[in-house]
């Protein structure tokens, strides 16, 4: 490492000191001068990260950068300081703005993208609201362990979990919004009524897959159910987690059955290019190396097509004289839109074994 020589003047003191840390720790003076302005600029970046964090200067991330520290080592530093995170003005309408539905006292929805998953919970914890983001409790962040042990959630920030879910694609909502303390504050009433609600909402977002956190919502939604794949909500597949409490053995074999109902099984195969033929008869043509990936039959099938969610008619051209390249009918105008000629698809099977052409 180059270096460079700098020549500074010290009170007596000052050397009286650093002359006494160097015999106690056995360094030359030079050394025990370096060691102390390493720790001292150290010291100078760790704070000077956490004041800009606590100022609003700097995103969790970028205080960890800041300092070189990790982000948990950041939160950890910043609950060892007493350091509070301030809300100016323009902060605090932000943050209102977020948690305005239902009279500002609750966790807004997000809905997720078209194929994308939506997790359901029961209510959201006042943790959580107090946060401005979703599972903030105990059993919230173990969820949030959970959700990426799968595969749902890649490098998220602690505490703001569900900005990279939500980037991800996918989407949570709750079956009631009111928080409370405990689910068994919920009247049976509310519990109703939300019932409806979450209902009406499933049926705007037709995610890829709907996961049920809690037994309780599936329950009141789909009727008696147990931990793993449930019935069908208006043709979306359905999963009930196991409880937060189960059996190792038994959440890990839920946890599997998940990943598998995911598509992780890296199954998939490619569609004929995309003729101006094609695109003017609104078709796409799958070779038969594709057609394991739909149904053995002619039929009506909902399909993912470049992020959209687009209903089809499936023709696997099976005979009876000779097998030929299955067609997918997309219809002219939607196709135009989504594909150019000449483009090859890859075809696989998306969330809840919805089949996904990129």
């Amino acid at each position: 490492m180059k270096t460079e020589q700098i020549n500074i003047r010290l009170e007596q003191d000052l050397v009286a000191a650093l002359e006494r840390l160097a015999r106690e720790e056995s360094l030359d003076r030079g050394t025990a001068i370096r060691r102390l302005l390493e720790t001292s600029i150290k010291q100078w970046e760790v704070e000077r990260a956490l004041s800009g964090y606590q100022r609003e200067e700097l995103s969790l991330g970028q205080a960890a950068e800041e300092s070189g520290l990790t982000q948990w080592e950041v939160i950890e530093a910043v609950q060892a300081a007493g350091i509070s995170y301030p809300l100016r003005a323009e902060a605090a309408r932000r943050r209102l703005s977020r948690l305005s539905e239902n009279g500002g006292r609750t966790l807004p929805d997000i809905a997720p993208q078209p194929g994308g998953v939506v997790v359901v919970g029961i209510n959201p914890a006042p943790v959580s609201v107090a946060a401005g983001h979703y599972y903030q409790g105990s059993l919230g962040r173990r969820l949030w362990r959970r959700l990426e042990r799968v595969g749902l959630l890649e490098d998220p920030v602690p505490g703001a979990e569900d900005e990279a879910f939500a980037a991800a694609g996918h989407g949570l909502t709750d079956l009631v919004k009111r928080p409370t303390t405990s689910s068994s504050e919920l009247t049976d009433d509310e519990l109703h009524g939300g019932v409806e609600a979450l209902r009406a909402k499933l049926q705007e977002w037709r995610p890829g897959l709907i996961l049920f956190a809690f037994k309780e919502p599936a329950r009141r939604l789909l009727g008696k159910v147990s931990p793993g794949p449930g019935p069908a909500f208006d043709g979306v597949p359905t999963f009930l987690l196991s409880g937060p409490y189960a059996a190792r053995a038994e959440t890990e074999r839920i946890d599997a059955e998940l990943r598998e109902l995911l598509g992780e099984d890296g199954d998939t195969a490619r569609s004929q290019p995309v003729t101006a033929k094609d695109l003017a008869a609104g078709r796409i043509r799958l070779p038969d190396t594709a057609k394991r990936l739909f149904p053995p039959e002619r039929t009506d099938v909902e399909v993912i097509l470049r992020g959209s969610r687009v209903q089809c008619r499936y023709d696997p051209r099976t005979g009876p004289d000779r097998e030929r390249s299955a067609v997918l009918l997309v219809g002219k105008a939607r196709l135009s839109e989504l594909v150019r000629p000449g483009e090859v698809l890859r075809v696989s099977r998306g969330l809840g074994g919805i089949p996904q052409l990129t």
